[in-house]
């Protein structure tokens, strides 16, 4: 959109703190937040009173499959997502959480929706996603996700039905 969509308001908040709220409100207690460049992170770290921590993306990383590898912490449950994703809350991270449990032996919960797997949306094991890349080359996280090592929870069952909505576009926006 030509902006920095985590400074973009929405309802008055701007996304990014409507997507750590709804983090909170799905249990999630440590924050990590992947930013472009330090400006970005010293903009988040102030907004959260340091109590975020960032992880510069570097110019020479492969995108997400880096920030992945090389800044998720071992044997952790992990929720990811994308700053312009405000309606994935707290009832979906729960819902995410609760099926992993049932599927220890999965990598992760990816959602789907009809254009295929979301997995800037998705919940991991990170040390099962850690061996797991570490032995693949890096690619598109779809790609990657789309194999039987991951539970695929198809949008029609996912409680809240505006989750997978996202902000690309300003016409996204609601009026």
């Amino acid at each position: 959109m030509g902006s920095d969509k985590a400074s973009l308001l929405l309802d008055g908040k701007m996304l990014i703190e409507i997507v750590a709220n709804n983090l909170k409100d799905g249990g999630v207690s440590q924050i990590v937040v992947s930013v472009r460049d330090s400006k970005q992170s010293e903009l988040i770290k102030n907004i959260f009173e340091n109590n975020v921590e960032t992880i510069i993306d570097s110019d020479d990383s492969k995108g997400i499959w880096d920030v992945l590898k090389f800044s998720l912490p071992n044997n952790e449950i992990v929720q990811i997502i994308s700053v312009d994703s405000p309606w994935f809350d707290g009832k979906s991270i729960r819902q995410l959480t609760n099926i992993l449990k049932k599927n220890q032996e999965k990598i992760g919960v990816v959602p789907w929706s009809k254009n295929g797997p979301e997995p800037l949306l998705m919940q991991v094991n990170s040390s099962n996603l850690l061996e797991i890349m570490s032995n693949s080359k890096p690619m598109a996280l779809r790609k990657f996700v789309n194999s039987d090592n991951f539970k695929k929870l198809n949008w029609k069952e996912l409680m809240n039905p505006n989750a997978l909505k996202n902000l690309n576009y300003p016409h996204d926006f609601p009026n």
